[in-house]
């Protein structure tokens, strides 16, 4: 694959993370248009395309960023200016200094007869910062819009808080009624149509979503960072992680 020239993110200050802050305070996300380089986008989504086809066309995800050598998204999450935005939008949002860790990362793939059991899954994410960057949307049929209902809960000062917001959510009850929200329309629910290249920002931590259903012939692609995970030191979170 040809090698892409990575191309560094925009130069972010303080007020551009103030400004998000606000967005997504008020909005639930914010969005920032044309941040990859065209020219990137278009090497990002040509891997795509050959990690399905190479995948027969079935759904996979990337952790990590060891296998998208050739691609921006090897080298995002050591930018030093999107990593100055989401510090910034951290401590403006917290309060507190943000966290000297990295990014949790995720290229999800969306695809094929997999494509539906990975969709219309509600949860709330296990980090704080939420940023995500389409590669590749369909462009008939469903258009996999992300679905969320934000900022319905504030960040728990324990983990077992966490775990039980996740309980009552992730389980068949919830998970119907809130289907049964999204198959009527329910203004409970905003879709957001996701637009390749542009980053998208909010607080996955607090915040109810999913991804809307797309055609299994069509490819849903979107890059994932996390950042930010609140209960990272928690002694019950490590216990249960070793059973």
């Amino acid at each position: 694959m040809q090698e892409s020239m990575h191309h560094a993110v925009h130069r972010f200050s303080s007020p551009d993370a103030s400004a998000i802050v606000s967005a997504i305070d008020r909005d639930g996300i914010a969005a920032v248009e044309n941040f990859v380089d065209p020219a990137d986008l278009d090497v990002a989504q040509q891997f795509v395309r050959q990690s399905v086809a190479a995948n027969g066309g079935n759904y996979l995800d990337f952790k990590g960023s060891g296998q998208l050598d050739g691609t921006f998204l090897k080298s995002l999450p050591s930018d030093p200016g999107f990593v100055g935005l989401c510090h910034g939008i951290y401590e403006k949002s917290i309060g507190a200094p943000a966290p000297d860790t990295g990014f949790y990362q995720v290229l999800r793939c969306l695809s094929g007869s997999l494509a539906r059991s990975n969709s219309l899954n509600f949860h709330y994410d296990s980090y704080v910062l939420t940023a995500l960057i389409p590669i590749i949307m369909p462009d008939r049929g469903k258009r996999g819009d992300l679905l969320i209902i934000p900022n319905v809960r504030r960040v728990r000062s324990s983990y077992a808080g966490n775990m039980i917001d996740k309980i009552l959510l992730d389980n068949p009850l919830s998970q119907g009624v809130l289907r049964g929200l999204y198959a009527r329309k329910s203004g409970l629910i905003r879709h957001v149509r996701l637009v390749p290249g542009t980053l998208y920002l909010f607080y996955g931590y607090r915040t109810i979503h999913t991804n809307e259903t797309c055609d299994p012939e069509a490819i849903r692609s979107t890059a994932l960072f996390h950042f930010a995970d609140p209960h990272a030191e928690s002694g019950l979170k490590t216990l249960l992680r070793r059973h």
